[in-house]
């Protein structure tokens, strides 16, 4: 039991001290803070956001590029105030922060906007090496993007979901090299979905449309085949396929 109690008070002691820190650094006022002073309070795990809208409102804190990154990071500070700085960010840092958890989710939004809107100004390069990791908003327009190795690199994004690249091969809009990519992808060539899919799209080259008829249900196949739309080499295939599965249970 003693020791539960000096546990306790040993706890309140350091809790005191760093309360009595962060008051110390802000004793002088916020226009006499440095750079480092201003990272280091919000860096503080007492601090408010009281204190970080002060820190906020003071033009000279907030023009440090370090500063402003913190703040809009950091989740206590006030949503309007976030928001403005996101202007000021650079492409790379707003990238990874449109994917941070601990950022609130009005900010990520604001963070979205601000990428979505400079998104003409990005050289391929920028455009391949954001695919891999960005955030849902800018997944949706990459997913349109002409150059096939922006595309590659959306395949391994983490946050890529199934419905975005059935959406894009319903949309009329995705190439040859996109549908081909996607159907020899080792992650989403075995959706059943997306094969069905690919298949059904007028623009996928026929070999890889063919290639996924022995994957679809008997059904599917059967809708497929009586289709207008459907060409007359994916029927002779599905014709063939149907042989095929006869002559077996036959010779079973």
């Amino acid at each position: 039991m003693v020791m539960r109690n000096n546990t306790w008070t040993r706890g309140l002691a350091a809790a005191k001290t760093t309360r009595e820190e962060l008051a110390a650094m802000l004793d002088r006022g916020v226009a006499a803070l440095t750079e480092d002073d201003a990272l280091s309070i919000l860096d503080h795990p007492f601090v408010t956001s009281a204190i970080i809208q002060k820190i906020a409102q003071d033009p000279r804190l907030s023009s440090f590029y370090s500063v402003r990154l913190k703040l809009v990071a950091h989740r206590k500070t006030p949503q309007m105030y976030a928001a403005k700085l996101v202007h000021y960010l650079h492409w790379p840092d707003l990238v990874r922060l449109s994917v941070e958890v601990m950022v609130p989710a009005p900010v990520r939004r604001a963070i979205d906007t601000q990428l979505l809107a400079r998104t003409t100004e990005l050289t391929l390069g920028q455009r391949i090496t954001s695919a891999r990791r960005c955030s849902a908003a800018l997944i949706k327009h990459f997913l349109y993007d002409p150059d096939p190795k922006v595309f590659i690199a959306l395949l391994v994004n983490q946050r890529l979901r199934e419905d975005d690249l059935l959406a894009l091969i319903a949309s009329g809009r995705a190439s040859r090299d996109q549908l081909s990519l996607l159907a020899g992808d080792i992650k989403w060539s075995f959706r059943y979905a997306l094969r069905r899919a690919l298949v059904l799209n007028p623009t996928t080259p026929r070999s890889v449309a063919a290639a996924q008829l022995r994957h679809l249900t008997v059904p599917d196949l059967r809708n497929i085949y009586h289709r207008a739309e459907t060409s007359v080499y994916l029927r002779r295939c599905i014709e063939r396929l149907r042989a095929e599965t006869v002559g077996k249970r036959s010779r079973v």
